[in-house]
Order: structure tokens, then C-alpha cells, then sequence
């Protein structure tokens, strides 16, 4: 991949995409606002002269084989930083390279950014793109009170510590370790999650595999039958809206899904219950309910005290699906197509009990994050281990 025709590429794509080159402001009313100012992008390139791809594909992209170092994330911490993407260009030594990408999610969602890497790709290899549309009034709000208050959110107390999502406790070692799904586990095992539906209702494979990941990880997790936990995840709101938002449209258009179930209910009841539970979240985040919480968000008078209610606290779980956003064929720059896609890892940086869905040959890769003995039970519980690919 030569370096600077990716270069020359992004520059020209930027023209377009010109909110990445911008920096993050904070407005009076606790909100964040992009200024273009055009800053700029980071690009490093650098060099890794004792690894070839063969030694990665021999171990099958293990994160245990896959240098920290090929992504970096020294800009762009969980606060306001002055550089919103950075792309990092590694050469192994067999001449093959790795391309990494950075982006503050505060700037777009998955969607956004699996957007505007294809328009980069497509301008690598000199072809049309489809302007992006950056009119944030497509999410404006109605003007009218909120029909009800979100559940998903919190308004922390001025002065308040806002709570750490983030594991940075040396004293506990988390891992994350892909599990893979093949295209027959995963029919199996919506079929398993269907046990006991009656007729009129139904689940998708993602509410299976959620619903599977959350009473899993929480048996792993031993904690207190008696407890009320929560799971979070996101919903594109983008077809959900009223009219709906154009897929070119670059930003943010999610929101949270929040079910609440207490320990002993949710490990212990039908497995179809909780996922019967994701499917009402998933229908119930309609157009009304979508408006109603943007109403709410604009009512309050400090928006940076605003936070999920669902927290990395070694109960909840965090569950994100980018699988609906990828490619069947990975992004071609001009010089053939990748031949992997790996999700990086940051050392040090591992939130305690995020869970990743990302699409994967003959079906699904699950990169699950918990404390090391956590996840060892999660390994060997028979439940789990019948629909992984070993």
C-alpha cells in the first residue's frame, strides 16, 4: 500500500469530510461542538521489522499476537482532544502492510465511519463518491416537552465525579478474546432462544446473540441472584426516524437500549424471556420514542452532566453490533483487497464487560472483555461453549 497515495487520498476526501479535520469545543449549554477549523488529521507511518503476516495468519490474528503498537491512540483519549482521526500505516517486514484508523466517536457513529472509509477508499482508487451531508438539523429537536424520560440516561449532580467507563485498575487484569460464531451456530442457536415463543412473536439472530452474551457473562460473573442489572446497546436510528435520516448523512444517529432484569430471573428463567426482553427494547425505539428523548436531551440546561445509565461497574454489560455496517468485501484502496479485519485493542484501556458483534467469515466474531478469571468461566460453561467454534 503505498503510503502516499493514501495520503494524497485522504487529503482530497477531507474536502468532503472536513468535520474529521476539525477540533471538539464545548458550548455554553454543555454540549459538544465541532469546530472546523481545519486542524488537520494525524498520519504516522511507521515500521515493525520483526513480524510477517504469515507469523499473524499462522496464529489466526490471535490479539495476543497482534501488536499494541499498530494502532495509535495516544490523541485521542475519552476527553476533548485537538486530533479527531488518526490513520497509522505500519510495514511489516515482508513489505506486507497493516492500516489502522482512530476516530472520536463524538464526530460519527459506526455507520459514519464505515461511510467515510469507503468514500476513501473509493477516491484511492480515483472513483465518484457520494457527498457526505453534515446538516445536523435533520436530528433537530420538536419543541415540545418530552413525552417521557429516558431511562437510558442519568443527570449527574453538578460537581459530581462523573463515573470512570473506562477499567484502569492495574490490580485487575481484564482480557479480551474473540469467540466465533459460524453462520450454522448462530441459526442454532436463535432457534435455542426461541424455545417456548408463542405465535405473533418473534427474535432476530441479534437478539439471541445478545441475549446470549448477557446471561452468560453474568453467570461468569457470579454476582448476587437478588441483583437488578442492566444491559446497554446501541440502536441506528437513522430508518427509525420520521422522515428517515439519509445514510450519507455523517454523525451521530444512536441511541440506547437499556433492559433491566434481576440476576436470578435472567440466568435462571427461559433463555426466550430475555430475548424476547432485547426484542421489545429494539421495537420499542420507534420514531416517537427517538424524538421524545432528543426533546429531553435538549431540555436539560447542562448536557455534559448527562450520562448512560449503564456502566462498566462488573455487572452491567455494553453490547455494540458493527456487523450491519461492514462490507461483505473489505475496503480496497487501490492496491487489492485486505485480506483481515481485526478490531484493536487498547493495553490498559479494556472496559469490563464491552462486547463487540463484527462481521467474520461464515459468520460472527463476539470480542468480549471481562477480568481474567471471569472470563476463563465464561470459556468452560457448557451453555456457552455449544454454539462457539472452537
Amino acid at each position: 500500500m503505498n503510503s502516499q497515495k493514501l495520503i494524497v487520498s485522504l487529503e482530497d476526501v477531507l474536502n468532503d469530510y472536513y468535520p474529521l479535520a476539525g477540533t471538539l469545543k464545548n458550548a455554553p449549554d454543555g454540549r459538544t461542538i465541532i469546530d472546523c477549523n481545519d486542524c488537520g488529521v494525524q498520519f504516522i507511518i511507521a515500521e515493525c521489522s520483526d513480524i510477517t503476516i504469515n507469523q499473524l495468519e499462522n496464529k489466526k490474528w490471535e490479539h495476543a499476537v497482534i501488536p499494541h503498537e499498530l494502532t495509535s491512540y495516544s490523541q485521542i483519549p475519552n476527553k476533548i482532544d485537538p486530533i479527531l482521526f488518526i490513520v497509522q500505516h505500519t510495514t511489516f517486514v515482508d513489505g506486507s502492510v497493516a492500516l489502522s484508523t482512530s476516530i472520536h466517536h463524538k464526530i460519527a457513529d459506526a455507520f459514519g465511519f464505515y461511510t467515510f472509509m469507503k468514500s476513501w477508499g473509493r477516491r484511492a482508487r480515483l472513483e465518484h463518491i457520494d457527498p457526505p451531508i453534515h446538516d445536523r438539523s435533520l436530528l433537530k429537536t420538536s419543541g415540545n416537552p418530552p413525552a417521557h424520560v429516558p431511562h437510558e440516561y442519568l443527570i449527574m449532580q453538578p460537581g459530581s465525579e462523573k463515573p470512570l467507563n473506562v477499567q484502569q485498575s492495574p490490580a485487575i487484569s481484564s482480557l479480551t478474546k474473540i469467540f466465533h460464531f459460524s453462520q450454522d451456530n448462530l441459526k442454532r442457536l436463535r432457534d435455542y432462544y426461541s424455545v417456548g415463543i408463542t405465535n405473533g412473536d418473534w427474535i432476530s439472530t441479534n437478539d439471541a446473540l445478545v441475549a446470549h452474551i448477557w446471561r452468560t457473562v453474568t453467570r461468569a460473573r457470579k454476582i448476587d441472584l437478588n441483583t437488578e442489572i442492566f444491559c446497554g446497546f446501541v440502536i441506528d436510528g437513522r430508518d427509525r426516524l420520521i422522515p428517515p435520516i439519509p445514510n450519507s448523512y455523517f454523525g451521530n444517529v444512536t441511541f440506547y437500549g437499556c433492559p433491566k432484569m434481576v440476576v436470578s430471573q435472567l440466568i435462571n428463567g427461559l433463555p426466550s424471556s430475555v430475548a424476547l426482553q432485547i426484542r421489545k427494547t429494539v421495537t420499542d425505539m420507534n420514531n416517537s420514542r427517538i424524538q421524545s428523548t432528543m426533546d429531553w436531551i435538549e431540555q436539560q440546561p447542562d448536557k455534559s452532566l448527562i450520562i448512560q445509565r449503564f456502566l462498566s461497574n462488573g455487572k452491567d454489560l455494553v453490547v455494540t453490533n458493527w456487523s450491519k455496517c461492514q462490507e461483505h468485501n473489505l475496503i480496497d484502496f487501490g492496491d487489492g483487497t485486505p485480506i483481515k479485519q481485526r478490531l484493536p485493542v487498547r493495553r490498559g484501556m479494556k472496559v469490563d464487560g464491552a462486547s463487540v458483534i463484527f462481521s467474520a467469515e461464515d459468520g460472527t466474531d463476539v470480542y468480549i472483555t471481562l477480568p481474567t478469571e471471569k472470563l476463563e468461566i465464561l470459556e468452560h460453561d457448557p451453555e456457552f461453549k455449544k454454539f462457539i467454534v472452537s
